[in-house]
């Protein structure tokens, strides 16, 4: 879709930690997703149940965005009761904050002007030109 110029934003990944198929909800998985994204993407970190508190933490104590929802099923971390959606929010902008991290707003992210540049800025080599043989260089630099 970037090559063809229909999708003209960053590299956006979501990590799935909830088990059963998926990837597993550790620390050590995290990392190793981590480090395997491309410089420049944009990380959004996903996990159910009681796993939902403390991965989101990390995940925002490491600048990743953070999911939560309803369909979560997020019981506290007393086991007492489920969190409402609302109540899951004001947990992760009240954790955000104090670990002096920026919360999301409406604004509209960032779109390319063309697919050369979404190329470029998300590091991948420019599109060939018709008969084009051989390496291509990254869109944008010389």
């Amino acid at each position: 879709m970037m090559r063809k110029g229909t999708c003209n934003v960053p590299r956006i990944l979501t990590w799935v930690a909830i088990g059963g198929g998926f990837e597993a909800p550790n620390l050590y998985n995290l990392a190793n997703f981590v480090r395997a994204c491309p410089n420049g993407s944009v990380l959004t970190l996903e996990t159910s149940m009681l796993n939902v508190l403390p991965l989101n933490m990390m995940a925002i104590a490491m600048g990743l965005h953070v999911r939560c929802g309803i369909e979560d099923n997020i019981w506290t971390q007393r086991r007492d009761r489920k969190m409402g959606t609302v109540e899951q929010i004001e947990q992760l902008v009240r954790m955000s904050r104090e670990f002096g991290r920026d919360v999301a707003n409406g604004k509209i992210g960032t779109f390319y002007g063309s697919a050369e540049e979404t190329l470029a800025e998300n590091g991948f080599a420019a599109n060939r030109k018709p008969g084009q043989v051989g390496f291509t260089r990254h869109a944008g630099r010389r």
